[in-house]
């Protein structure tokens, strides 16, 4: 009995040390400068230290401020497409979440209210007195956070396929191993050893399969290769709900643009027509044969919504 207990006791201690060995052998964080030549837009790139989080930033144009935060894993890379074109009638800000992107990615509270406390200092930090804020997915839902706890610095809202509303037939990018103490950690550190839960993840997201380049995966894989972006990824997934708004929805009273793909997998259409009858003031647009991310399946589309909505015209 005690040579089998000697027996297992060392195979805890080896797996300790392979798993240590296996965690430490990834970089900690993305470099910038190592990077900047893939970035989009990476002339525009500004950096703000923020309640103590370095937080990347792009930001272009005059006019009107839009503010766009992106969703779950995802980074300033999903406004590519729609960045410049914005930017000739807004001052457009792309935001990089704390924890996603280029920004950093300390330990702490990563719910939804405390990035919408991050975006407000933002919002601060750049003297913008009001702003539009443009939220896709788990972005739309820390918007909304920023609009209710400070209402007078949000001139607008567009929400796109937006989170923080409780419907059936909602799913996750995120596995629900991830959700299991200790052991989640571990198995989300081996599955990410390939892009094969990346590239599952956007082929949920979009409808038009063929918009999933490799390009495209290998952009949203890298921050998930460090370890930084795996505990940020975890710490987002597992504190999402921690402060549920859809109660509070009914105190908005700004204008607000809905916009939502029909063929969303993640966050389905019924979720949208929920916004549309608890916001006063809110228009639903719905964008058929289009996912998740309107902003990257149809960004001409996008633009003209949001263009038109915000001026009037």
């Amino acid at each position: 009995m005690k040579k089998f207990l000697k027996f297992v006791l060392a195979l805890i201690v080896v797996a300790a040390i392979a798993l240590t060995i296996f965690w430490f052998s990834r970089p900690a964080d993305l470099s910038f400068d190592q990077l900047r030549a893939s970035v989009p837009h990476e002339a525009y790139s500004h950096f703000a230290d923020i309640d103590g989080v370095l937080i990347h930033y792009q930001e272009k144009g005059t006019g009107t401020p839009l503010v766009l935060i992106h969703g779950f894993t995802s980074s300033t890379y999903s406004w590519k497409d729609v960045f410049e074109p914005l930017s000739k009638t807004f001052r457009v800000i792309a935001v990089d979440l704390k924890g996603f992107g280029f920004s950093g990615k300390p330990d702490g509270d990563y719910s939804r209210r405390a990035q919408a406390t991050l975006v407000t200092h933002l919002l601060e930090r750049l003297n913008l007195e009001k702003a539009w804020l443009a939220g896709n997915s788990m972005g739309g839902e820390v918007a909304l956070n920023v609009a209710l706890a400070n209402p007078g610095r949000v001139a607008g809202l567009i929400l796109i396929d937006s989170a923080g509303i409780e419907v059936k037939g909602a799913g996750s990018l995120a596995p629900s191993y991830l959700l299991v103490p200790i052991v989640g950690r571990i198995l989300v550190a081996l599955s990410l050893t390939s892009d094969k839960l990346v590239r599952s993840g956007l082929e949920k997201s979009f409808y038009d399969r063929a918009k999933v380049t490799d390009e495209r995966i290998a952009y949203y894989y890298r921050p998930l290769q460090t370890r930084g972006g795996q505990l940020a990824a975890l710490r987002a997934r597992t504190q999402a709900d921690q402060f549920p708004i859809e109660p509070e929805l009914s105190r908005l009273n700004v204008r607000t643009l809905i916009l939502w793909g029909n063929q969303d997998a993640l966050i389905p259409m019924e979720a949208g027509r929920k916004l549309n009858v608890l916001i006063r003031n809110s228009k639903l647009v719905i964008l058929d044969h289009c996912g998740h991310l309107p902003q990257e399946e149809m960004p001409a589309r996008t633009v003209d919504e949001i263009t038109r909505f915000i001026t009037g015209t």
